[in-house]
């Protein structure tokens, strides 16, 4: 009886079958791996924006939200530059500091004459860099940087003329 049995052509099959396997099995890994990575940076620069634009539209807010004639001045506490916001409540005097102190953004609310510190300040958020600067009578500037180098800023001016206290 004839066999027709050829153990070098299974063989042979079975080793094209195997590299095929071997190479969509790399392909995979790789395509796994670069999609990780575009993830990572992805969601790095996301955090990087978040925490830039959130700490401008903070503090901007903030002058917004105070915008009263001589509410809102820069002064400097223990060597730390301040954003100072004061508001008339029940007819006391009281003070908003935004400053940055040891990588974060940090605020305190306190009576007029009280003494702060900035050590004190309630942390708002973390960022690595943040400047606020009085270009004139009436106009900040704030600008971050982010942990990549990229710089983001914002130019504000409050528009009120009218003084704390009075009303229109």
């Amino acid at each position: 009886m004839y066999s027709s049995y050829k153990p070098n052509s299974h063989m042979v099959d079975i080793i094209f079958t195997l590299a095929l396997f071997c190479v969509f099995a790399a392909s995979a890994l790789l395509v796994v791996l670069i999609g990780a990575n575009v993830y990572q940076n992805t969601t790095a620069s996301m955090s990087d924006n978040f925490d830039t634009r959130t700490s401008i539209t903070y503090i901007s807010t903030k002058i917004r939200q105070n915008d009263a004639l001589d509410s809102v001045y820069m002064t400097e506490f223990s060597g730390v530059p301040a954003l100072v916001l004061r508001e008339e409540i029940g007819g006391d005097l009281y003070n908003t500091w935004i400053y940055h102190y040891d990588g974060e953004l940090r605020e305190i609310f306190a009576a007029d004459d009280a003494q702060v510190s900035p050590e004190n300040g309630q942390t708002v958020m973390s960022v690595p860099n943040l400047m606020i600067e009085r270009l004139s009578v009436n106009m900040f500037r704030i600008t971050t940087v982010d942990s990549r180098g990229r710089r983001a800023g914002m130019i504000i001016s409050p528009r009120c003329i009218v003084p704390i206290g009075s009303t229109v």
